[in-house]
């Protein structure tokens, strides 16, 4: 490989970007766009990459699996874990009290006071966007962002998709239930 070329398998790690990439490592910005996929496509280069993500996940410890889970902490977490509301107002629970799955719904909390009181604002991270991350890492989307087993056919009838979808729905509820039991707190311990 190249000096330029591991300079760009360097920045390429950096937002893994490729015409980005390719322009902080001293090609034309021209051609970015192309250049970067043919560095992506170089074998060479491809496999100092694989090498180079794999490292940082040994070395970050963050995998797929952890990425997976903590997606799940969001997308089948359940607020009334962490506040409860009604005709009495908001009541948050204290922050203390709360598992690392019920913490990790949060996204942000702010305060504010005033001489006459204050208020308390808690923004949890989006469920839609982390199912749907869930969903496309499961491959339940196609590249045309229609769900695996969508068509014209799909609906109960005697053919492959609408097969492909059941066994798509039986992989999904299987994945789901494994990560749903290692994300949810013993029912039992609170």
């Amino acid at each position: 490989m190249t000096p330029r070329q591991r300079r760009f398998v360097e920045e390429y790690l950096v937002d893994l970007n490729a015409a980005r990439a390719v322009r902080r490592a001293g090609y034309s910005k021209r051609s970015a766009g192309v250049q970067g996929y043919r560095m992506l496509r170089n074998k060479v280069i491809a496999a100092a990459i694989a090498k180079a993500k794999a490292e940082r996940a040994l070395r970050t410890g963050i995998t797929a699996d952890r990425v997976v889970i903590e997606l799940a902490k969001v997308a089948f977490g359940d607020p009334r874990r962490l506040l409860s509301w009604g005709s009495g107002g908001v009541v948050l629970r204290d922050s203390d009290a709360l598992t690392e799955a019920e913490a990790a719904l949060v996204s942000e909390v702010v305060e504010t006071r005033t001489a006459t009181g204050g208020t308390r604002r808690v923004k949890l991270h989006c469920k839609m966007t982390a199912l749907t991350a869930l969903a496309r890492h499961l491959g339940l989307f196609t590249t045309g962002g229609e769900k695996a087993g969508d068509g014209p056919t799909d609906g109960g009838g005697d053919n492959d998709q609408s097969t492909d979808a059941a066994d798509a729905r039986e992989r999904l509820a299987r994945r789901i239930a494994g990560l749903a039991a290692r994300v949810r707190p013993d029912e039992t311990a609170q």
